[in-house]
């Protein structure tokens, strides 16, 4: 599902911009936990919804992509697919709570209506629960 809805809390701080080979571009996506169990979510994982993204990573398409942290975010290497293009999330939040400078994962990206969804290994989608269970109580279920 595309935009709000309870179950898919909005990360007011985040930033996102698409690194291409002719510059740094911001979009203007909203960010959000998507948690287990609300708005047919499976697993918990974070939604990045604008329709750039669709463009650049049309819906149904998938595949699996190396994230490093940043220190004020993460940023997603999409070069596997489309080469000189990654993603930066630029968020507080992120990473003060989810992943710190330099760490390093691999994610499962999504194409879906309206935006992507990111998926992350276990370790990872345990800080999100806790990120959306003690700043947002919301538990997943």
């Amino acid at each position: 599902m595309t935009g709000p809805g309870f179950g898919k809390l909005r990360i007011d701080d985040a930033k996102v911009y698409l690194i291409l080979p002719t510059g740094i571009e911001e979009i203007p996506a909203d960010t959000y936990i998507h948690v287990k169990g609300y708005l047919r979510a499976r697993v918990t994982h974070l939604d990045l919804e604008h329709e750039e993204l669709s463009k650049l990573y049309p819906p149904r398409t998938t595949g699996y992509f190396p994230l490093v942290g940043t220190g004020s975010g993460f940023l997603i290497n999409l070069s596997r697919l489309i080469k000189g293009v990654e993603i930066e999330v630029r968020s507080q939040l992120l990473a003060s709570h989810f992943i710190s400078y330099g760490e390093k994962t691999w994610v499962y990206i999504g194409g879906k209506v309206g935006g992507i969804f990111i998926g992350f290994k276990k370790r990872y989608i345990l800080r999100l629960e806790r990120i959306a269970i003690e700043i947002y109580k919301v538990h997943p279920k």
